[in-house]
């Protein structure tokens, strides 16, 4: 069976029951991340992603992962 490719490329931000389900397949926790700032990465591509619960004081309810740039990668 052929491993399924990631999409990292094509996404900037995924929210909800879809974020969920993209860091099941795709990304692994990120070794040395911090309490504050939970990151995962992808295993296929190795992009770093963040991953950021439902916000309290804006509209968005839903936890949500955010493509990290490369600049950050980098750093």
């Amino acid at each position: 069976m052929a491993t399924a490719k990631c999409s990292c490329d094509k996404f900037k931000r995924l929210e909800g029951a879809s974020a969920n389900a993209y860091a099941a397949t795709f990304l692994e926790q990120e070794i040395g991340d911090s309490a504050a700032r939970k990151l995962l990465r992808c295993r296929a591509c190795g992009r770093l992603w963040e991953k950021r619960g439902p916000d309290v004081e804006s509209v968005r309810k839903r936890p949500s992962l955010v493509r990290l740039d490369d600049e950050a990668r980098a750093g």
